[in-house]
């Protein structure tokens, strides 16, 4: 897929009610008018642009482009990845359809937690490849037998003696086993060095890996606090995949700044990471009764997953009681498609999950954005703010027939996963993409 792009000197969007990421009450009969990649002026009343290209929204919401939090371009073919059936080549050719894909999906930026994301941010920075403005972390960094650590029984690796030999994650960039405070710094100044915005460590048991019990705690404090404080020497901060309150609690004594997933943390807990202005980046799928309809799950965890998603099931309801900021993450590792009906799937779910459509919108958009922009020196795009509609931030903008507030199908959530159509399609009712002030889709 190739996308026509048109970026002229000024565009004043007429006539359309706006959503600005922040207020519940949309904004009615309302102009913008973009120039460059920045938004110049929001008004109820006629702006004067006389030399601008002019949009009439007929009466559409206007929205902030959306942010998701927690995705993996590069990771796009899981297990041909893990079973070395892929190369480096098949998940970049891979990846530029998963970002074309994401755009069209209405996703203006990308935080990527975890792969060799690296060339592809500076391809689309530089205007080679069409794609969100994307945020990367590198490899994600693991101890030995952490969430990170991929390497199979029968890989020399298992031998402490032959520890030099390497999974498949390292070898690609995806992922790197670090023990001892020397090996994890060198690890973490290596994805800086490489132009990372953010630093992504495993600090805890999964479910996708073989050998890390979910309820482990990954990392010692010593380690962690040593990757904190040099990644703060870069201006930038830590996120940690995570599920419990022990592991947490060690985190945020080191000063980690965003939880990913968190399902099984206690309410004590939320109250300490809202306090200490923290973010919680949950994939809500984790806990949903359809990731038993996944036809990889081994029937033997299907149970187990059933148990889960009820036990858990106020998960996002106690986050929102106890004043946790949120941020919308799919982090689904698929071979498109199938990343593109997570997402969708996850967009409608958290509807549910958290009962209000106002709480995901602002996932996907102004708090997103304030977790974007704690990259500080790092992050390449200071111009101006994401995830708002107000006068300086970036023209990263969705123009939708309907209204998300009352209806989340307008921008594409759904309520089937697993047995969604496979082939995918544009979403009819996002009628005009822009980014940076460039119009990559529009329909009207």
């Amino acid at each position: 897929m190739r996308l026509h792009t048109e970026k002229p000197e000024q565009t004043l969007i007429n006539n359309v009610n706006i959503f600005d990421g922040i207020n519940e009450t949309l904004m009615q009969g309302a102009s913008v008018l973009v120039e460059g990649k920045l938004i110049k002026e929001v008004s109820t009343d006629e702006i004067d642009a006389p030399n601008a290209v002019v949009i009439d929204g007929d009466g559409r919401t206007l929205m902030p482009g959306l942010i998701d939090g927690h995705a993996h371009v590069m990771i796009n073919n899981d297990y041909g990845v893990i079973e070395r059936d892929s190369d480096i080549t098949d998940l970049s050719y891979n990846a530029v359809i998963v970002m074309e894909r994401f755009l069209m999906d209405g996703f203006t930026s990308v935080r990527d937690m975890g792969g060799p994301a690296f060339g592809l941010a500076r391809a689309v920075n530089s205007g080679l490849l069409i794609g969100p403005r994307l945020y990367p972390s590198g490899a994600f960094i693991s101890q030995t037998s952490g969430h990170g650590d991929f390497r199979d029984r029968a890989d020399p690796g298992f031998s402490y003696a032959d520890a030099g030999d390497l999974s498949n994650f390292e070898r690609m960039g995806i992922g790197t086993v670090a023990d001892g405070v020397p090996e994890a710094l060198k690890a973490t100044r290596l994805n800086l060095r490489n132009g990372a915005t953010q630093i992504k460590i495993m600090a805890g048991g999964g479910g996708s890996s073989r050998f890390d019990p979910i309820d482990t705690t990954q990392f010692s404090k010593e380690e962690t606090c040593a990757i904190v404080e040099t990644t703060k020497d870069w201006g930038t901060y830590v996120a940690a995949h995570v599920f419990t309150d022990r592991a947490v609690n060690r985190l945020l004594d080191c000063g980690v700044r965003t939880f990913e997933h968190t399902f099984f943390i206690s309410e004590e807990t939320m109250q300490r990471i809202a306090a200490e202005g923290a973010y919680v980046v949950p994939q809500m799928w984790g806990i949903s009764p359809d990731l038993a309809k996944n036809p990889l799950m081994p029937p033997a965890k299907i149970p187990l997953v059933q148990e889960l998603g009820k036990e858990y099931a106020d998960f996002g309801r106690n986050l929102v009681k106890n004043g946790v900021k949120v941020v919308f993450a799919s982090d689904y590792v698929g071979v498109n498609a199938d990343a593109e009906r997570a997402r969708r799937y996850e967009i409608w779910w958290r509807t549910q999950t958290f009962d209000s459509n106002f709480e995901v919108l602002k996932q996907m958009t102004s708090v997103a954005g304030e977790v974007l922009a704690m990259s500080g020196e790092r992050n390449p795009y200071k111009e101006g703010k994401l995830g708002v509609i107000e006068p300086g931030a970036y023209a990263d903008l969705l123009l939708v027939d309907g209204n998300p507030l009352e209806d989340i199908r307008v921008i594409g959530g759904q309520e089937q996963w697993f047995d969604a159509p496979e082939e995918w399609k544009p979403i009819e009712t996002i009628d005009l993409i822009m980014l940076n002030g460039a119009i990559y889709k529009n329909d009207l």
